[in-house]
């Protein structure tokens, strides 16, 4: 009997909503007919192939009725051998061949059927929402009330790139990607380590800016400020030291190549605990910043001025932006689902 390789593998599945994963699997077949050099056949799987992804949950479905074709692939100095053996095949006999083949499963991923999951991509998205909103409204409080922005030549209004880039950096870029292992789950664990790393390295560049801002619009001042004195300045200081130490870690231990599985898994709950507990200290040291410089620099804050005004909203918007961040990374509900590509990742690892 000729050597059957795989050429083709039709399957039919729902494609509504769903992802790929692809896996090798090894098909026993049946020949309907016996081919000759340069003959085509068609084999059909007998009985039917029912394909379950290794380490799919209850949350997936893949099944699949599977038609494959093969292609006779013989040398014309290997005919004769072929002829022979189909010469020799006696009628009582029914071998079973079997090929390996790479098959693409289709999966419907339990975000697109479970209601919980519905409601995290409405909270999803309305946090994004609070968030750029949160940055806009700072930054309209920074440019219509506080006088824009400068470099080192007016210490005053360099100033105000601090909270602006805090708030982008150490809020809504921290907090997003404490979100992207929830919010993009059909990727792959690698992808969204990467991604992960990257947020937190934009806004790590937009944190050192603002630290520069402020130093320098107290120590630039024909009459420096000192620096370090305020419960603020603590706090924010102790959010920006975590949060380096939590980059460094986590690079070290989830992104160096070699690094032992146990080792992870022993520092994954550390460095998910303390990454939250930095996002909470930082929201917290950034309303007390903008309280100290509403304080310092709204005329008549007690009446309630429209600058008030503003600046207060930024608060509630932190506070809310911070709220549903912390609730969807913790329920549950909305944890991502292990993929078939990340448990083949993690053997090979392994290995």
């Amino acid at each position: 009997m000729s050597t059957l390789n795989n050429d083709d593998v039709e399957k039919n599945v729902n494609n509504e909503n769903t992802h790929t994963s692809t896996l090798t699997v090894e098909i026993p077949i049946i020949p309907i007919s016996a081919t000759t050099n340069n003959e085509v056949a068609e084999v059909r799987a007998s009985p039917p192939v029912t394909v379950t992804v290794a380490g799919a949950s209850k949350d997936t479905t893949d099944t699949a009725a599977v038609t494959i074709k093969s292609v006779s692939s013989e040398n014309n100095n290997n005919s004769n051998n072929a002829n022979q053996q189909q010469d020799q095949h006696q009628p009582q006999q029914n071998p079973t061949n079997t090929i390996t083949t790479t098959m693409t499963i289709s999966s419907k991923d339990k975000m697109d059927t479970d209601p919980a999951m519905a409601n995290f991509k409405v909270l999803f998205v309305l946090t994004q929402l609070i968030g750029l909103t949160m940055i806009v409204l700072m930054g309209c409080w920074i440019g219509v009330h506080m006088g824009g922005l400068a470099g080192t030549s007016y210490p005053d209004l360099e100033f105000n790139w601090h909270p602006l880039l805090m708030t982008v950096g150490l809020i809504f870029l921290y907090g997003n990607a404490i979100l992207v292992y929830r919010g993009f789950r059909s990727l792959r664990k690698k992808t969204l380590k990467l991604c992960h790393a990257s947020i937190h390295a934009v806004a790590f560049i937009l944190i050192v800016f603002a630290l520069v801002a402020v130093f320098d619009s107290h120590n630039l001042r024909a009459k420096p400020i000192p620096n370090m004195y305020s419960l603020h300045s603590w706090l924010g200081l102790a959010a920006v030291i975590m949060f380096c130490l939590q980059y460094a870690s986590g690079f070290v231990a989830f992104l160096t190549p070699g690094a032992k599985q146990s080792i992870r898994a022993a520092l994954l709950p550390i460095h998910v605990y303390f990454g939250l507990f930095g996002f909470i200290l930082s929201i917290a040291a950034a309303l007390m910043g903008i309280t100290e410089k509403a304080i310092f620099s709204v005329k008549d804050y007690s009446s309630l001025p429209s600058s008030g005004v503003m600046v207060n909203l930024c608060g509630v918007l932190y506070v809310t932006f911070g709220a549903l961040v912390v609730y969807l990374v913790t329920n549950p509900n909305y944890k991502r689902k292990p993929l078939p590509e990340d448990t083949a990742l993690l053997t090979s690892a392994t290995d």
